[in-house]
Parts: structure tokens; C-alpha cells; sequence
């Protein structure tokens, strides 16, 4: 079979992914494999129609497609976003019509699977057969346990081919694009209160999110400022080079680094604004996002509060949602919420309410408790770190160290004592009878004495 490779990672032939295509190529000699470096050569792409013809030739002329691709920032990186977004505007779509297509990506296993849903629901749209996904370690290879999943996985995905396989779609139509929502003038300008206020945005002048974006500044009594993020003369998207992770210096020389210092790094309250395209926002801020990796795994936002405005159908898409979330959180931002321009959304009144909000909540200092992804996220980073990538990732491991992240095992050691005796006391089976019989009044006991002794609600009573 004719299997046709779309490459995601902009360092080509040196990519982690490939050396896994390789394996595949030298596992499965019957078959060919055809890359198409569309991470690597996107621009060429983009400005060679010789070169965007071949690509959809290799594509319409296999049997199946592969999409191999790192994970950039929860999602594919920014050049595989661009290339998918030109299928669409060069009204592509028919080389890509019933193939059946499968992804292999390669990360730490963070947010690895937003970046699948978001490739299978592009093979949805593009009316393709997607048969499943394989998310490998970068050292996965390594394992002769993982080489064997990595045949097998393949090996199905052939046999989907041969077989004709029925596939069903899982990733419903997104609704046709109505008339853009056009916010009017708010009730009444919200008092910022000296918070800082920044909005940043990629909108175009008299499209949808150019008028939500100045509803929202008009909340604010247009005292945020206002910036678009092409401004910040990006010369192009990460490189995956890992240059930075010495001293969180990104190894382009642009206007990345002072924009982010001008806008990011003041801001008390932050809202990201953009325009669906596809399955996400645009490639620009697909961009935006991964370059922020010049930051190593440092959280950029502590303290903020982050919104977003999303110009288009979010409703139906909780990949996206899921990845603007993780974006906030992960960063140790609180997310004071997200207002879409969908029909039927009050527009006004949303943009109205986060403005007041948003300034409530930074004047307050909140943010929110974790919940699952930030609480996983943050132990696949302290092992990863810890395990082997501090050895490069110098300033992350600086970061880790000097704020108490390598919490493992606890330092808490009158806990670790406490548990110990526990354990020792479970092996009597009287004791063991008594515990399980009363474990749920043993459950809550501690938290009855937090009540009773609580500073917090003293301090509330006291002021009634």
C-alpha cells in the first residue's frame, strides 16, 4: 500500500516522530511511505503552488494517511495548524475525501489527547476514515514492549484499508457560519479599580471579534490596552530546538520577548481573543501559544486573571474549550470566563459581567482550586523534569527546586510517621475490624476539628 506521511514538526528529517516513521518503514517493507514535511516547509508551501500541488498529488495518489506530528502546547504545533487551514482555503478538501487516516504523535503525554480529538475531528470534516491514534513517549522506541504495540497499531490500521473498514463520524458538522454578533455600546463603564487590563487579539477590521474586542475595552471604560498579537513581528513558529530550556531564551531573535514582557507580564487581568478557523483559533495564535514555551514549564500567568473571547461556534467544540481551560490553569491563572459570539449567546450582557468580574476577582486575589488537569499536569511535569529532563531543562529545574515543587516523597513527616503507625496498627485484626466499621466517622474527623478551630470562619462571625 501507498501510505502517505503529513509531517507536523518543523525540524524534518531530525523530528522524535519520524524515527518512530522509521521503525514503522523498516517493520512493514511492503508498503511505501511518503512524507510530506508540511511542519517543515509550511512556507514554502504556502507560497509554491508547485510545491502545495505535489503534496495534495502524494496525498490523493495513497491509500491511506498518516498524520505524524509532535505535541505542541496541547494541540499540533503552529505549522501543521497553518497547513490544515489552507486545505480549506484553497478548497483542498477533495484530495483528502474517504482516505482513511490514523495519527501518531509524540510528547510527555500532556494534553495529548486534545491534540488527537482535534486531528480526528479535522478527518471528520475533511470526510476521511479516521481509525485510531498512537501516543508515544519520546523514548518509547526505546522499549521492545512499545515497538510491538507500534506494530500492532499499524498493522490495524492496514487492515482498516484492506478491509474497507466502515467508520463512523464522531465529531459532528460544525453549523455554517451565520452573520457575526455585534456587541453595542455596555450599560455602564466598569471601574477597574487600577487593575491592569490587556486584550489581545488577531481580529480583522470589521469581522466579528473586532467588535467584541472593542465591547469588552468599552466595558472597561477603555482603559485596557489593546494589542494585536501579529504585532509582536514573529519571524515564525517554535522550532522544537529546546534552546531555551537553559535559560528560558528562545532562540529567535524577534519581537516576541519584548511583546510578551510589554503586554503578558503586567497584565492583572488578560483576555485572549480570537477567531475559530477550522477545529481552533487561528494559526497565528496557535503561534502565539507555542512560542510561549520559551518559558519552559514555569507558570507564566500566577495570579492572573485570564478570559478569552471566541468569535464562532465553541458550543460545539469542547476540544477547544478543554484547551483554552488547560491553557489558563496550567499557567496558574484563574479562567474568569469565556464569552463566545454565538446567536442566542447576549453578548452584550457576557462581555459586561467578565469585564465586572474579572476585576472583582483580581482585586480579591482568587483563583480558583485545581481540579484534575492542572493537579496531573503538574506531576507529568515535576517527573519529567526530575526524571531526566533537567538535565537540559536548567531553568526549569531551578524554578522546581527553589518554589517546593519536587514534592515527592512528602516532606510532611509527622504524616508520614502517622501513616506508618496506621499501617502497622491495620495488621491486627481487631484494629482492622474497628477501622473499617467506623472509616467514615474516621473520614471526617479531622475536618471537624478545621471547623471547629477555623480562623476563617471566626473571623466571618466576628464581623456579623
Amino acid at each position: 500500500m501507498q501510505i502517505a506521511v503529513i509531517s507536523g514538526s518543523p525540524k524534518g528529517e531530525m523530528s522524535v516522530t519520524l524515527q518512530y516513521l522509521r521503525f514503522l518503514e523498516e517493520a512493514f517493507l511492503e508498503h511505501t511511505f511518503s512524507v510530506v514535511h508540511a511542519g517543515r516547509d509550511i512556507r514554502s508551501i504556502e507560497r509554491q503552488e508547485e510545491a502545495w500541488e505535489r503534496l495534495l498529488a502524494t496525498v490523493a495518489e495513497s491509500d491511506g494517511v498518516l498524520w505524524a506530528t509532535p505535541v505542541y502546547v496541547m494541540l499540533v504545533p503552529a505549522q501543521l495548524k497553518r497547513f490544515i487551514e489552507l486545505i480549506g482555503e484553497r478548497n483542498a478538501t477533495d484530495a483528502f475525501f474517504g482516505k482513511y487516516a490514523a495519527c501518531l504523535t509524540t510528547s510527555i503525554h500532556y494534553f495529548d489527547h486534545t491534540a488527537h480529538a482535534y486531528l480526528h475531528g479535522i478527518c471528520d470534516d475533511l470526510t476521511m476514515r479516521y481509525v485510531g491514534s498512537c501516543s508515544a513517549h519520546m523514548e518509547d522506541l526505546k522499549s521492545e514492549a512499545f515497538q510491538e504495540q507500534l506494530v500492532l497499531f499499524f498493522s490495524d490500521f492496514l487492515e482498516a484499508i484492506a478491509e474497507q473498514r466502515p467508520v463512523q463520524r464522531v465529531f459532528p458538522p460544525l453549523p455554517a457560519p451565520l452573520a457575526p454578533c455585534s456587541p453595542a455600546a455596555p450599560p455602564a463603564a466598569v471601574d477597574t479599580r487600577g487593575k491592569r487590563v490587556v486584550i489581545l487579539h488577531d481580529g480583522e477590521p470589521g469581522w466579528g471579534l473586532a467588535a467584541m474586542v472593542g465591547g469588552l475595552a468599552a466595558c472597561y471604560g477603555n482603559s485596557a490596552r489593546v494589542a494585536d498579537i501579529r504585532d509582536a513581528g514573529m519571524k515564525g513558529g517554535c522550532l522544537g530546538c529546546c534552546r531555551c530550556a537553559l535559560e528560558n531564551t528562545c532562540v529567535y531573535d524577534d519581537g516576541y520577548r519584548a511583546f510578551w514582557e510589554e503586554y503578558i507580564v503586567p497584565a492583572d487581568i488578560l483576555v485572549m481573543a480570537g477567531t475559530v478557523r477550522d477545529r481552533f483559533l487561528s494559526a497565528a495564535w496557535k503561534q502565539f501559544f507555542d512560542r510561549s514555551f520559551s518559558n519552559g514549564h514555569v507558570p507564566a500567568f500566577k495570579g492572573k486573571q485570564v478570559a478569552y473571547l471566541v468569535d464562532g461556534p465553541l458550543g460545539h467544540l469542547a476540544t477547544l474549550r478543554e484547551v483554552l481551560t488547560g491553557l489558563a490553569v496550567m499557567e496558574g491563572a484563574n479562567l474568569a470566563g469565556i464569552v463566545a459570539g454565538e446567536p442566542g449567546g447576549e453578548i452584550d450582557a457576557a462581555l459586561h459581567a467578565l469585564a465586572e468580574r474579572s476585576v472583582r476577582l483580581s482585586e480579591r486575589g482568587y483563583v480558583a482550586p485545581v481540579t484534575f488537569p492542572a493537579v496531573a499536569g503538574h506531576k507529568v511535569f515535576r517527573d519529567e523534569i526530575w526524571g531526566g529532563m533537567r538535565a537540559i531543562f536548567k531553568a526549569d529545574d531551578r524554578y522546581y527546586r527553589q518554589h517546593g515543587l519536587y514534592d515527592f516523597p512528602t516532606r510532611d513527616y509527622a504524616k508520614r510517621i502517622g501513616v506508618r503507625a496506621t499501617s502497622l496498627a491495620m495488621a491486627i485484626p481487631s484494629v482492622r475490624r474497628d477501622v473499617v466499621k467506623n472509616m467514615p466517622a474516621y473520614m471526617i474527623q479531622p475536618l471537624e476539628k478545621a471547623i471547629a478551630s477555623s480562623r476563617v470562619l471566626a473571623e466571618r462571625k466576628a464581623q456579623r
